[in-house]
């Protein structure tokens, strides 16, 4: 085998990695995903199927799901980041919020990084490395 050039987890690893996070979120009832500008006010908050998503058998990536994938900001600005919490409103990760169209591992994407109050917004994707 020739020497890795980063870092490397083996598969078994990744996924037990990417089960326990997805355990974590889904403790207790459905778990949450929330859309937070840079003074971390929320801008807008979806609730995640229960259980929350699935794990990638080898790579140990945790799809998340949504109970549905576009709501009305509850605040107007501009998003910074997103985070996953588990229902009781502990967070269990958080990254970048970026606008696209197609979801991306380790960002939060939706399909506007400008909220309006009372508008629609809709999260294209978030995919978790395990």
């Amino acid at each position: 085998m020739p020497a890795p050039s980063t870092a490397a987890y083996s598969s078994a690893v990744t996924v037990a990695a990417g089960n326990a996070l997805k355990d974590l979120i889904d403790s207790g009832s459905a778990g949450l995903a929330r859309i937070r500008d840079a003074s971390d006010n929320i801008l807008a908050t979806y609730t995640l199927t229960d259980p929350c998503g699935t794990v990638h058998s080898t790579t140990g990536v945790l799809t998340l799901g949504f109970a549905a994938t576009t709501v009305n900001a509850s605040a107007g600005g501009t998003a910074a980041y997103g985070e996953v919490c588990s229902s009781d409103g502990t967070v269990r990760w958080s990254a970048p919020a970026v606008a696209g169209s197609s979801a991306v591992t380790g960002k939060f994407v939706i399909n506007t990084l400008a909220l309006v109050n009372g508008a629609p917004v809709t999260i294209v994707g978030i995919t978790l490395n395990g």
